[in-house]
């Protein structure tokens, strides 16, 4: 465990302890639909995450099935890495590591106002995002209305994180 015990901040959810794997004390981390990613890399590069308000130093991170394992600092038995299972495991954002041009992490994205690309009219905020094989869906919320978007270039024109806004062009029909 780091010295440290004081969250640096808002963290971002990176999935939930499903589990030991082996006898060394390597925790299973199963993504739920809020997490932010599923890449060991990003987990690995993090080089810390926060278990139960506790600061752990991530020592090895590798996809087993599908989910990510982790070994971690102080959790050197099954018995202990058991102890861990179904807590949240959480992440510093601003020690994510910077993603190619166009592409973000959801955590950056959702809460977004979502505008029509061609009159500027205010679609809704970005809340949620449905993860299927061909595409991500943007589900768009105002009020009560809902509004699914597929999350592909000809729809999802500009994301533009320091303006706050996602300028979207819906299909024809469906508004």
């Amino acid at each position: 465990m780091s010295s440290r015990q004081t969250a640096p901040g808002p963290l971002i959810g990176l999935g939930r302890i499903s589990g030991a794997q082996g006898i060394k004390g390597a925790v299973k981390v199963r993504a739920d639909a809020d997490a932010a990613t599923t890449d060991p890399e990003v987990f690995a590069a993090l080089g810390e995450v926060w278990i139960g308000g506790k600061s752990y130093r991530v020592l090895e991170a590798r996809r087993h099935k599908n989910q990510v394992l982790l070994c971690l600092t102080d959790v050197l038995s099954r018995s202990r890495a058991e102890e861990l299972a179904g807590l949240e495991v959480q992440g510093d954002p601003r020690r994510f590591p910077p993603l190619p041009e166009g592409e973000y992490y959801w955590f950056q994205v959702l809460g977004l106002a979502v505008v029509d690309a061609a009159d500027g009219t205010l679609l809704g905020h970005l809340e949620s995002i449905i993860s299927t094989p061909g595409h991500d869906v943007y589900v768009v919320r105002q009020g009560e209305q809902e509004l699914l978007l597929p999350a592909v270039e000809d729809v999802i024109i500009e994301i533009n994180l320091e303006e706050g806004v996602i300028k979207a062009s819906p299909p024809e029909g469906l508004l």
